[in-house]
This record gives structure tokens, C-alpha cells and sequence, in this order.
């Protein structure tokens, strides 16, 4: 079997680059469905409460290069987001009350449509946002946006709430906004609360959730934002159960081993097939346009792709970041 060269793997994996980031917490606007409907007019709104110091504000080229984070650290948080409770100026944080409704906003970047999007026809994938359903309580570590501090009922389609006008014969988009409604939880108690609005862009090598409402596993995360919201009249006090992190007796799931049984292409070749329950197969594993592929590579060390794991035959799991950090399993 001929596998891809090392560089030849690296060139295909950095393939195209895209980014978002959470401009606005709590955003007011007054014409988003006329806009919806008319996308030529102008979105008229204004933002009450920004993501951890929100800098450049209005300056689109400047957030791009400054403030979007693609995960590229073991950190939840870019730097420069990681201190609580740290805003910029003229750019407070959100306050709420429990059971509120924030509109959100965030950057399409050219992803919202999957007919014209960049890349074409990839789907733009899904939001979600985290918390530790604790006052004063940071998500510090990227391993930790997981199921176990999502927050139920944060899930959408990247584009689900977009304002976008197509123009040059509907072959470009003016993406004006994206928005997402976040529900505060009832079960929250009065004071700062940190939590990560996520992109989930990367194709996991996980089956997608059954049921309506369930986390997504297909999809891992590639770009996020940190923000702090200040709850006030909440007559909840101590940490909140939606959170499965804070539920008695929750135990976070190990999936390596189910994805490793799997059946992978080697080297890509849906020719030529390899059972990972009944033998070894090449230790590098992805997925690419639905198919799950397993490559061997002798330059280098590190399997090169986003979001991939590297199955071994010694009872180990390495699940890779974006950034090639290893983060070992015991089976």
C-alpha cells in the first residue's frame, strides 16, 4: 500500500482556512426579520454587553487578525481573555436576569451558505456555548468543552439565524449578521458566570446524536469565544443541575474506543478497508467527506490533521488537537 508523503499530508490538512468569533452577547436589534425578509436594508442595532475584552470593536480586519481564536492552545481562552471578568473599553459585560432571551451575534465570514459558502458545499456546522453552571468559576482547559459544560438547548446550525444578501446573480453574499437566541438558565444564581461560545466546524470522528436536542458529537469544535454575564433577581443559589458536569454521579464517557473499532479507508482508498475491531490498522484516523480514513506516516510525529486520533494496537487512544497535543486514554 502507498501512502501520502508527510508534507503531502500537512498541505491537505491545513486546507481552508476560515474563522468566526462572538461579536456581541446581548444585541438589540430592531429590524432583524425586515432585514431577513429585505436584505438589502441596513441591520439597525445596538450591543449592550460584549465577549471578554472586546477590542478593535467595528474594525472587522483588525478582530480578525487580534481576536478571533482558533483553539490553538490547550486554553478555553485566547490570551488575553483569560483573566474573569475582563472587559475593554466602552465594551461592558452582558447582564441578565434567569430566563432571559440574549440575541448573540456573530461573524458568517463567508460560511453561511452551504450553496456559495467558502468552501462550497461544506456545511457551515453548529454554535454551542459552555458553562460551569457556577458563579466565579472558569473553564480553563480546552479538553473541558465537552458535553459534560454544555449548556442543553445551545446547539444550532451555524447559519440558522442569518441575515445575508446575495448579490453578482446570487453568486456572492453580503453576510450583514448571524445570530443565535441563548434561553439564560433559570437555575442560575446571582453573580458573574464565565462561559465559551463555540463553532463547531470540524468534522468528529464520532455518529451523530439520535434524538432531537442532544449534543452532537460529529461535530468538534474550531473556533470559540469567551464572555462574562453578570445574573441578577435570580432566587437560585448554588450550582446549576442543567449542567451534566454538577449532575450526582455523572461520569464523563470515553468514545475512543467506539471510534477506533470502526472500519476505516486506508490511506484514503475506499478500496481498501480496514476492520479496527478485528485488526490493526494505520494509526492515524480522520474524517473527510464522510468517511472515516487511517493513514501511516514516517516523517514526523504527529498525525496531521485537525480533529484527529491516533488508534494504537497497545490499548492506547491519543486524541489530537488542532495544535498535535497528545491527550492519552488508558483503554
Amino acid at each position: 500500500m502507498k501512502f501520502l508523503s508527510f508534507a503531502a499530508l500537512v498541505a491537505m490538512a491545513s486546507g481552508a482556512v476560515a474563522h468566526s468569533w462572538l461579536e456581541c452577547v446581548d444585541t438589540k436589534v430592531k429590524n432583524k426579520e425586515a432585514a431577513k425578509a429585505n436584505p438589502s436594508l441596513n441591520v439597525d442595532q445596538t450591543c449592550n454587553g460584549y465577549p471578554r475584552n472586546k477590542v478593535h470593536n467595528g474594525d472587522w480586519i483588525s478582530e480578525s487578525s487580534n481576536y478571533a481564536y482558533g483553539f490553538s492552545t490547550d486554553y478555553a481562552c485566547r490570551e488575553g481573555q483569560r483573566v474573569p471578568g475582563q472587559t475593554a473599553a466602552s465594551a461592558p459585560m452582558a447582564t441578565a436576569t434567569p430566563g432571559q432571551k440574549l440575541l448573540m451575534r456573530y461573524w458568517g465570514n463567508g460560511h453561511t451558505r452551504w450553496d456559495i459558502g467558502s468552501p462550497n458545499h461544506r456545511d457551515p456546522g453548529l454554535v454551542r456555548l459552555y458553562w460551569a453552571g457556577k458563579k466565579e468559576t472558569e473553564i480553563e482547559k480546552l479538553a473541558d468543552l465537552t458535553e459534560k459544560f454544555w449548556v442543553p438547548g445551545t446547539q444550532q446550525n451555524f447559519s440558522a439565524d442569518a441575515v445575508t444578501e446575495l448579490t453578482n446573480g446570487n453568486t456572492h453574499m453580503n453576510e450583514k449578521a448571524n445570530y443565535m437566541t441563548f434561553t439564560v438558565p433559570e437555575k442560575i444564581e446571582n453573580g458573574r458566570h464565565m462561559m465559551v461560545w463555540g463553532w463547531a466546524w470540524k468534522a468528529g470522528l464520532q455518529a451523530a446524536s439520535t434524538e432531537a436536542g442532544d449534543y452532537n458529537p460529529a461535530w468538534d469544535l474550531a473556533w470559540g469565544t469567551c464572555f462574562d454575564l453578570v445574573i441578577k433577581d435570580s432566587k437560585f443559589s448554588g450550582s446549576s443541575p442543567v449542567i451534566k458536569a454538577n449532575q450526582k454521579g455523572y461520569t464523563e464517557s470515553d468514545s475512543s474506543s467506539a471510534v477506533c473499532s470502526q472500519t476505516c479507508l486506508k490511506g484514503g482508498q475506499a478500496s481498501s478497508k480496514c476492520d479496527g475491531s478485528k485488526e490493526t490498522c494505520p494509526p492515524c484516523w480522520y474524517k473527510q467527506d464522510g468517511n472515516i480514513n487511517c493513514y501511516s506516516y514516517t516523517s514526523g510525529t504527529k498525525c496531521p490533521w485537525e480533529g484527529a486520533m491516533t488508534c494504537t494496537s497497545k490499548g492506547k487512544r491519543e486524541l489530537l488537537h488542532s495544535h498535535g497535543r497528545k491527550h492519552k486514554r488508558n483503554m
